[in-house]
């Protein structure tokens, strides 16, 4: 499809800003979204759009995009390289070979220990009658968690990443927010190149946080990785106040990514983002098959877990159509891998079928050409499907 230049123009003339938002997934997330990037380029869409929000695998994507001072092409192979390696081989090299793994040993240790004796200390308070509230011991271990799983993988991207600070993303790139889960407020917590930012605590210095600090904490997914704890002194409402705050995996809170963009966001202690007409929606999952009776306890918190996930899921793609339809937002794109083929009016005769990349799981383990292949080329046909159809 050729360039137009007044492709985002509404009849009436009007037109806006364009927000590109990357979910979660996994290794699966970066060669999907790395698809729908293709397509845009393609289209000359990318270069319009302002704001990337991104989410966990989707983080990875949008981090090598705003950081790599090569050209779109050289974008393109360093991506299918870093899919090539993957992270999980690198990450147990490095537990292996460097102090890094014995100090995450030792760590995990002393905590398990020290959350041992918590556990007695906070009972026999409650036996007694002087158990009270508040961030002090036994409620809440007296040291940082400052090597784990995840500080082993965060050193991995950092390596990835060059050791790009955020401040050091490119002036010529969208703004790029990253989007984690705070767990003490139960709330979403923003990287930018500008700020730290959660509506409970206010916002914080990005003073030399790297782009990896805020990637693995957007990518730390519970089941595998430690959350990871920093204390950061944070402004609000002209005063300062340090606060210790637990990061993990943004899919937790919004694995699309779209919170920051709505545009009936009027929220005064939010992020201030720009209002954008425009949205695509880039989301790398798959619709949820039915499985054997969850009969054990495992099997019913995973089973549970991925009901409330895709219901907030849902809610949001469904939030999307709601805000279109009452005039808030200009047009949307919702590429997904998981949709069903014969809902695209424009699939291409070599379309790469639902089922063919269906199955690949959510990690970060090396990749197979094949499958890199098949989902690129999957997100990239998708969105020119949807292009032609939809705008």
């Amino acid at each position: 499809m050729e360039r137009n230049e007044t492709f985002l123009v509404t009849a009436d003339g009007s037109s806006g800003k364009l927000a590109l938002a990357l979910s979660g997934g996994g290794s699966r997330a970066m060669a999907f979204h790395l698809g729908c990037l293709r397509a845009l380029h393609d289209l000359k869409l990318l270069e319009q759009v302002s704001t990337i929000t991104a989410v966990s695998g989707g983080s990875v994507l949008a981090g090598l995009y705003c950081s790599h001072s090569g050209s779109f092409d050289s974008f393109e192979t360093k991506v299918q390289e870093v899919l090539r390696r993957g992270f999980v081989r690198p990450a147990v090299i490095r537990a292996v070979t460097s102090t890094d793994g014995l100090k995450a040993i030792g760590y995990a240790t002393a905590l398990m220990i020290e959350r041992a004796v918590a556990i007695i200390a906070r009972l026999a308070l409650k036996l007694l009658k002087r158990d009270r509230q508040g961030e002090h011991w036994p409620n809440s271990a007296p040291f940082l968690r400052k090597a784990s799983r995840t500080t082993i993988l965060r050193n991995v991207f950092s390596e990835t990443f060059n050791h790009c600070k955020l401040q050091e993303l490119r002036e010529d790139r969208p703004m790029l927010i990253v989007v984690a889960c705070e767990l003490r407020s139960k709330a979403a917590f923003y990287f930018t190149k500008e700020r730290l930012h959660c509506w409970r605590y206010g916002s914080a210095s990005v003073d030399g946080v790297e782009l990896a600090d805020a990637v693995v904490a957007s990518a730390a997914y519970p089941a595998a990785l430690p959350a990871l704890e920093q204390v950061l002194v944070f402004s609000k409402n002209g005063k300062e106040v340090a606060h210790r705050i637990t990061l993990t995996d943004g899919g937790v809170y919004d694995n699309l990514g779209l919170a920051p963009l709505w545009p009936d966001r009027d929220f005064s202690d939010s992020m201030p983002v720009e209002q954008h007409d425009w949205i695509i929606a880039c989301r790398a999952g798959y619709g949820l098959d039915v499985t054997e009776p969850p009969s054990v306890w495992i099997s019913r918190m995973h089973a549970a877990f991925e009901s409330v996930f895709a219901r907030a899921q849902n809610h949001a793609t469904k939030r999307l159509f709601d805000l279109k339809e009452s005039g808030k937002l200009k047009g949307f794109l919702l590429p997904y891998l998981g949709q069903k083929d014969s809902s695209l009016k424009f699939a291409p005769p070599n379309l790469v079928k639902r089922e063919v990349t269906a199955g690949y799981a959510t990690n970060f383990n090396a990749m197979e050409t094949e499958w890199i292949d098949r989902l690129v080329k999957r997100g990239e046909q998708i969105v020119h499907a949807q292009v032609k159809e939809h705008w």
